[in-house]
């Protein structure tokens, strides 16, 4: 098996010289690992911000969830109350006004929630530039 030679140009500040891909590819590992690294890291500084975003609409979510919840056993209550009515100021208009409330909060926070998720851009647009970017260079490292 005969070992595959290619001339480097420019890139470094030795001169040119006559190496296998296998001795480029060593001499490169180190700064591929540190590019890597540095890539994981720009990766989660970048979706950071969006991951506490999330967090923050699946919290809103979530309450939206149980005002929702509770409307349902508001409204099951007045539905009881309303088959067995009382004198005076039935308790099925009162558990009709308190369900009602529940409904309108639970509506607005799972529909703040939801429009936060929908909002979110979860791609690490930077991170993925500068790795194309890279591996475009890399490329040009074997170009002669």
């Amino acid at each position: 098996m005969t070992e595959q030679r290619v001339r480097v140009v420019g890139g470094s500040q030795e001169p040119p010289t006559d190496r296998s891909i296998k001795e480029i590819v060593e001499a490169l590992r180190p700064q591929l690992q540190e590019l890597t690294q540095k890539q994981v890291e720009l990766a989660k500084l970048e979706l950071a911000p969006v991951g506490r975003k999330a967090g923050i609409a699946t919290g809103l979510l979530a309450v939206g969830a149980v005002f929702l919840h509770l409307f349902l056993v508001f409204f099951s209550l007045m539905a009881i109350y309303l088959l067995n009515q009382v004198a005076g100021l039935p308790l099925w208009v009162s558990a009709l006004i308190v369900s009602g409330i529940l409904l309108v909060v639970g509506a607005i926070l799972a529909g703040a929630g939801a429009s936060m998720l929908r909002g979110l851009d979860p791609k690490p647009h930077r991170t993925i530039r500068t790795f194309q970017q890279n591996v475009e260079w890399f490329k040009g490292q074997f170009r002669g």
